[in-house]
């Protein structure tokens, strides 16, 4: 069957925007990957996948890092912790092979690959939805997608599980429609697999069901929600526990603290009851930011051109992840436009938009509104280019007006092409401790961790190991003193650890900021030299920017 002429233009549009999503999102991972502008969560995927091809699934040293015995216990990381006690994510493994076949390429061209096959299957979704007459539509919907801010930030940042979840949801959605059994059965298992609270989008779905689709589909939709709650409550309360007391000890307590008191420590139905009954607390931390809260919701619709803010589905399908995120705390804020959270309310808030549309084509007919429309989309563009979203831009948007604070490309470039050389040096089996910047660089390996806040670590038998290399960049920790006190410390800390640590470790290579040291090593009189210059310089610029 032949497409008419204006249905395949607009087809063409939306596989260009498609196409140059892709490229640019691949162009600006790569670059990220160069300057040292990926960090520490890129590296622990990285390892995790790495080591699961090894035979040693979900382990993580980076991620050990961040867990509960050494963040509140003061122990050292060990080799052997596995990551499925802080995140449950069993459908990473999928990529693992890509890892083995790309190594560090592998994370960006799954991210940036999949958050473009949920635009284009957003697309056949809305032309299934609006019907063969409005290909229009249909292409400004996914063009709105292709061009949000909560879609662009995260993609163009460090990888995340979460890019999984708007593929995955579009199809469910779809296949729903379509009465596509096997894809609504193949979504339903897949998207809890995501992570460890992906299964409250189930709920979701399941109440838009009950509310808005046929009652002879809510025998579906119970099931639905049952395996996404069951598989929650199950997860967090007996998988989880399986393998550490992260969740409890870390993440509930860090993320709902506001609501337990003074407990060390909750599972996630005891979260649950606790909000549920302090009602007066949960109302007032609802409405504790109504400014904040608002600009939000608006940044998320902007592309939609606000229609999710008035649609029913919308509301139905994105409101419970977004009422968990209203109700939590943390680093970085659950409620920021440019982080992963954002990805647990895109799906909804854009297929209830589709949705919505279902019902009102008239209004598209009207051009002034179309025009203000496209507008929109580019509003998003430009005001997600301006917020330099995870620093992706850091070529074009300066870190920090005031100070001003900007690094041209070329010494971005020379800073990255110097980390690598020094880092040639380190053999690919050896144990590393490494500053954040230089962690994806050295994450395909069994033992790396992050310094200063540690160099030793635990073996498999549990005994005490020092590293065989330190490398730290002191030139990208200098260049944010203005604007970042935890920066200043970690600076300062390092410079004061440097010569405490020998003769344990000899100074081997210093270039372009990177110190690079290795245990049991002479240190080399060039590399001190190089070395007594830079603290020298960087001691200058310390009392400069105070």
């Amino acid at each position: 069957m032949t497409l008419a002429p204006e249905r395949r233009s607009w087809s063409r549009a939306v596989l260009t925007a498609a196409v140059l999503f892709a490229v640019v999102g691949l162009a600006l991972q790569a670059w990220r990957l160069q300057v040292l502008a990926a960090s520490y969560d890129q590296g622990i995927f990285l390892q995790v996948l790495w080591n699961s091809l090894r035979g040693h699934p979900f382990e993580s040293t980076l991620s050990s890092q961040l867990s509960a015995s050494v963040v509140h216990d003061g122990q050292l990381p060990s080799l052997g912790y596995h990551r499925l006690g802080q995140h449950f994510t069993p459908v990473l493994l999928l990529w693992a092979p890509l890892v083995g076949l790309l190594g560090a390429a592998a994370l960006p061209l799954v991210q940036v690959g999949l958050m473009t096959a949920a635009g284009l299957a957003l697309h056949r979704f809305a032309l299934e939805i609006l019907g063969s007459n409005n290909d229009r539509l249909a292409a400004l919907l996914a063009c709105s997608f292709f061009g949000a801010n909560a879609v662009l930030g995260p993609t163009w940042g460090n990888f995340t599980d979460l890019c999984q979840l708007p593929l995955a949801f579009f199809l469910l959605i779809w296949g729903l429609r379509r009465r596509s059994w096997w894809l609504v059965a193949l979504c339903t298992l897949l998207i809890p697999l995501i992570r460890e609270d992906t299964g409250v989008l189930l709920v979701g779905v399941s109440l838009w069901m009950l509310l808005r689709r046929r009652r002879e589909e809510w025998p579906l939709a119970l099931l639905i929600g049952g395996v996404g709650v069951s598989w929650v409550l199950i997860v967090t309360n007996v998988l989880m526990p399986l393998f550490s007391e992260d969740n409890s000890r870390r993440f509930m307590v860090e993320n709902f603290g506001h609501f337990l008191g003074d407990q060390d420590r909750a599972s996630s139905l005891e979260v649950a009851g606790r909000i549920l009954s302090t009602p007066m607390a949960l109302i007032m931390e609802l409405f504790s930011e109504p400014g904040h809260t608002l600009r939000y919701l608006l940044a998320q619709s902007l592309p939609l051109l606000f229609i999710p803010l008035i649609s029913l589905d919308s509301w139905l399908l994105m409101g419970l992840p977004f009422l968990g995120l209203l109700l939590a705390d943390g680093k970085p804020p659950p409620l920021a436009i440019n982080v992963r959270y954002a990805l647990l309310v895109v799906p909804g808030l854009f297929a209830g938009a589709v949705l919505w549309w279902e019902h009102h084509q008239d209004t598209f007919r009207r051009p002034k509104f179309r025009a203000v429309w496209i507008g929109a989309i580019g509003l998003s563009i430009l005001l997600t280019i301006s917020s330099n979203p995870n620093r992706s831009l850091s070529f074009v948007i300066p870190d920090s007006v005031q100070p001003w604070i900007y690094s041209n490309p070329a010494q971005l470039w020379a800073h990255g092409q110097a980390a690598r050389r020094v880092l040639q040096q380190i053999p690919p089996t050896a144990t590393v401790s490494a500053t954040t910047p230089l962690v994806p660089l050295l994450a395909e390996r069994e033992v790396l961790v992050r310094f200063p806040r540690s160099w030793r670590y635990l073996d498999r038998q549990g005994k005490p190991q020092e590293v065989d290399w330190i490398a730290a960049d002191l030139e990208m920790l200098n260049r944010n003193l203005r604007v970042s006190d935890g920066d200043r410390k970690e600076l300062v800390r390092i410079l004061e650890m440097i010569p405490d640590l020998s003769p344990g470790y000899g100074v081997v290579d210093v270039d372009g900021g990177i110190v690079l040291m290795a245990r049991g090593a002479v240190d080399h009189a060039d590399a001190q030299e190089r070395l007594a210059r830079l603290v020298g310089s960087l001691k200058l610029e310390r009392e400069s920017k105070k």
